[in-house]
């Protein structure tokens, strides 16, 4: 990997140190979620006789979720006008700080006070990282670092499940302690993260007026796939049990087997340099419609299992194609603003999807009837996408 020179980040190019400092305050905030999951009946039994628990219990999972799709937008503003760096080092301080209160908590709102706090810091460590993403790297050197986000991220995340699940065994209150790694990370940005040259002196309004056509195809598109995306996120071990496997254990084995192809996707996502921007929608929208409709037509779990690496396999593309792409719809002056609006849309698949899959299982008649279907209509979108690939404008294929 290339390091940084003195030389160097004088003249604003950007390295390993912080690439990888990006990647990994990236996915502090997926902690917010899966370092809990694993105690979520610890939260019931502790929580269960609060008043309207069997809603607020959750909450505690998604919360910051529902904060990051509030509040990104604004906060991305906040980090045009102020800078990047100092957003970034702030939203991490209240990460860490606000985020290990409820280790010393016993009350239900206040648990979720803090909470509320968490998201908006995560929806400020999201924005200012995808800014800086775009701010110090461009073409094949974006290209890679956006893969290694995919590759890295899941780990991590696997990770956290892990530390969450034995720190939960021993007290509910316990997997809080986790923020404290925000710590090292703040320092670590501290030390390395520096504001850009160009975000220094770029002004929103010398640069003209915010590009709202290009923010609303963001929104749309960031919104479609991320839907798509959280529907095995979501709904993976469902599927599963639905094929006959029905062990807790045995489901949890099989989903991650399945997330392989993530790191897969995202490695095979660092060589698709000559592959211009619609070709990679088509691919990504192939990989999810084969994997989806394998795991709604699948004989066997056996075979769903292989439908299920082949779909997350696409879920390792959608990121990092999906942030290569609306970076490159903003300029720097404006990046910090349009990337919380992706941050925002893409969020809001979490609390999308749901509800539209059980719509569809509806008209399906069941849950793998849904999911296949929604595999039929990734293939479509596949075909569409591949087709008008030669009358779409991109960028040149990167070398």
């Amino acid at each position: 990997m290339d390091m940084l020179t003195p030389n160097q980040r004088q003249a604003g190019t950007a390295g390993a140190a912080q690439g990888l400092a990006l990647i990994f305050a990236a996915a502090l905030p997926t902690m917010a979620i899966v370092s809990l999951v694993p105690n979520l009946p610890q939260l019931f039994a502790h929580f269960g006789a609060a008043p309207h628990a069997a809603w607020l219990v959750p909450m505690i999972l998604t919360l910051p979720s529902l904060c990051i799709a509030l509040f990104s937008p604004l906060i991305g503003t906040l980090i045009d006008t102020w800078g990047r760096r100092p957003v970034m080092l702030a939203s991490l301080a209240l990460f860490t700080a606000v985020g290990v209160l409820p280790y010393a908590m016993e009350n239900l709102t206040w648990v979720l006070v803090t909470r509320f706090f968490v998201g908006i810091a995560e929806a400020g460590i999201l924005a200012a990282q995808n800014a800086l993403m775009g701010d110090y790297f461009a073409g094949a050197r974006r290209q890679r670092w956006l893969g290694l986000l995919s590759v890295i991220s899941p780990v991590v995340a696997a990770l956290f499940v892990l530390a969450g699940g034995a720190l939960g065994a021993v007290d509910w209150h316990a997997p809080f302690l986790l923020y404290l790694a925000g710590a090292p990370m703040l320092a670590w940005a501290a030390s390395c993260l520096y504001e850009p040259a160009r975000a220094r002196t770029g002004n929103a309004a010398a640069a003209g007026p915010f590009p709202w056509a290009a923010a609303r195809g963001v929104a749309l598109v960031t919104i479609g796939v991320s839907v798509l995306y959280f529907v095995q996120a979501v709904q993976l071990g469902r599927v599963f049990y639905d094929h006959g496997v029905a062990s807790p254990a045995a489901i949890g084995l099989h989903v991650t087997i399945a997330s392989a192809g993530v790191v897969l996707g995202g490695i095979v996502f660092t060589r698709l340099g000559g592959m211009r921007m619609p070709a990679r929608f088509a691919l990504m929208f192939a990989s999810l419609g084969l994997g989806y409709a394998g795991l709604g037509l699948a004989p066997t779990a056996g075979t769903a299992l292989a439908c299920a690496l082949l779909a997350q396999f696409g879920n390792g593309l959608a990121v990092p194609v999906l942030i290569g792409w609306a970076l490159d719809k903003f300029g720097a002056a404006h990046r910090g603003r349009g990337m919380g609006i992706w941050g925002a849309c893409f969020f809001v698949g979490t609390f999308l999807s749901p509800p539209l899959l059980t719509a569809l299982t509806g008209l399906a008649g069941s849950l793998l009837g849904a999911v296949a279907g929604v595999g039929a209509g990734c293939l479509v979108l596949a075909g569409v996408v591949f087709a008008l690939r030669g009358r779409q404008p991109g960028p040149a294929p990167i070398r």
